[in-house]
């Protein structure tokens, strides 16, 4: 059972449970042909079509599924004896053979192409509301930052020109100026945030970047992120676009996935490949793992790194009030 359990899933052991699976196929084949036993090449066939390989090493698994079950069952198939009823029943079944694993890689295609599709409607939903805070924050540049400006030179003038009562009007056009040049500091400062990219923009941008060089992007539970605090978000979308540049020119990967998480105390990022990984610790310099730690050291954050049948990049960031 944990073969077939795991072959719904890419790991680095998945070779090794197909074929365990057409070698029970066969073993059940050849022990209960008549009661079911083929039936178990129907489950391989299915796991191989739905799977996100390649289509290099979907061919590959495809075709020793069909060698395993054609030298299996074709001495059975030769002795089932030549009438009108049995060709077609032969035609059916080997028609069921041929197709299932490729009736399997549409179907799971298509189900990819409608999850892409939908996630890329949230991330557009996302960019919506952030153009919205765009245009709100140069609003408030142009408006009300300038208001703020105008107030503070008129009180300071004001602390200069008025006659009457001048202790207390002094105070208090200082406390105006005081008040007036916090709120616009307050302003630029909400500007700033405003205009930080979120995980959203950087997850379509770089999605485009990995289509170019026929690289899978995957992302599970991005959706989560759209919550997450606009400062982490931030610094996650540089990581996202830095580790994306690093996987386009060194990793020779297939597939770059993206899962996002959090619990009570932390927001949790996973970026991995199915590439060739790190060759050396000269290297792991030159992919600008030392710069991602030094954007993680403002918010406590913590960056783990694992090159092993491709790379992966654990990072914790701690919530805080």
């Amino acid at each position: 059972m944990k073969f077939y359990h795991d072959g719904y899933s890419l790991h680095r052991f998945i070779a090794a449970d197909i074929v365990i699976q057409l070698v029970i196929a066969i073993y059940f084949t050849q022990t209960f042909p008549n009661t079911g036993g083929p039936l178990f090449f129907i489950y391989t066939a299915w796991q191989i079509g739905s799977l996100p390989f390649s289509q290099k090493r979907f061919l590959r698994f495809y075709f020793l599924y069909l060698l395993t079950i054609i030298l299996c069952t074709l001495d059975k198939i030769l002795q089932i004896p030549i009438t009108l009823h049995n060709l077609f029943g032969i035609v059916i079944v080997l028609t069921f053979i041929f197709g299932s694993p490729l009736a399997s890689r549409s179907l799971g295609n298509s189900y990819r192409r409608r999850y892409r599709m939908q996630q890329n409607n949230r991330r557009l939903e996302t960019i919506i509301k952030q153009n919205e805070r765009d245009r709100i924050a140069k609003d408030l540049h142009d408006n009300i930052g300038q208001s703020f400006s105008i107030i503070t030179l008129k009180a300071e003038l004001a602390t200069k020109l008025i006659e009457k009562d001048p202790q207390k009007a002094l105070q208090q056009l200082k406390d105006i100026t005081k008040t007036s040049r916090e709120d616009l500091n307050l302003v630029r400062k909400i500007v700033a945030n405003l205009n930080e990219k979120t995980i959203a923009s950087a997850m379509i941008e770089e999605e485009k970047n990995l289509s170019i060089a026929n690289i899978r992007q995957i992302s599970i539970n991005e959706q989560l992120s759209n919550e997450w605090p606009k400062n982490i978000q931030h610094v996650l979308a540089s990581i996202i676009k830095e580790t994306t540049t690093n996987v386009l020119r060194y990793s020779q990967a297939n597939n770059m996935k993206f899962f996002f998480q959090e619990d009570d105390n932390n927001f949790l990022l996973e970026i991995s490949d199915d590439g060739i990984g790190f060759k050396n610790n000269k290297e792991n310099q030159s992919f600008g793992i030392e710069g991602m730690k030094k954007r993680l050291i403002d918010f406590d954050g913590q960056l783990e790194v694992i090159s092993q049948h491709g790379v992966k990049l654990k990072i914790t960031i701690p919530r805080k009030d």
